[in-house]
């Protein structure tokens, strides 16, 4: 029970009465990049510099999510400050024409993690990405890669990857990552195509 409790008060929520369950959200970017930053509910927590968040909230209508952030960028504090984050913003650009103002990047886990994580780590950090996703309240979500589908808990990506489909109150689309592109460099025009039905969302 107290364990829960130490939980709950990491993630931002606010009791209000010993009598009640009641709690709140965080409620500005900000405040939840500080909770972030000051989390330790995870063994991740250990190799972080900076947490992997944007500097500052935008009002925009697309939302890129990745799983795991570069090593680049938990020493800057800069997302996207790699080669991976460069190739991304080029295909954003050429494909979208939007830049980096244009859209908001988030990581499914905030700390770095060099791709290793247990579920433990994954639950501990998506009630900051929800919370995240409410303050920016995007029109599409752009999910990078099977492991950032699958953390949301959604299932069959080799289905529904290019396509787009309502989820709440936004739209989702499920991509391949920039890291499996590079690997099988001849899906690479499947990607392209598919980011191409995203234009009319935004």
């Amino acid at each position: 029970m107290l364990r829960s409790l130490y939980y709950l008060k990491a993630m931002g929520f606010d009791f209000v009465d010993t009598q009640t369950n009641h709690y709140e959200q965080i409620q500005t970017f900000e405040e939840l990049k500080k909770n972030i930053q000051a989390c330790t509910l995870c063994q991740l927590s250990k190799t972080r510099k900076f947490a992997l968040m944007e500097a500052k909230m935008k009002n925009v209508k697309l939302l890129i999510l990745d799983a795991y952030g570069q090593k680049s960028e938990n020493e800057s504090g800069v997302l996207l400050n790699s080669k991976k984050g460069e190739r991304l913003k080029h295909y954003i650009h050429e494909i979208l024409g939007l830049c980096n103002e244009d859209f908001y990047f988030s990581y499914l886990f905030k700390c770095f993690c060099n791709g290793k994580f247990d579920d433990f780590s994954l639950q501990s950090c998506l009630p900051f990405f929800w919370n995240e996703l409410k303050l920016v309240r995007p029109s599409l979500v752009l999910c990078l890669g099977e492991d950032a589908f699958k953390g949301l808990g959604f299932r069959d990506f080799d289905v529904l990857r290019g396509e787009i489909f309502a989820y709440k109150n936004f739209f989702i689309m499920p991509n391949y990552g920039l890291d499996f592109i590079e690997k099988n460099p001849s899906y690479e025009q499947q990607f392209m195509q598919d980011l191409k039905k995203i234009k009319g969302f935004l």
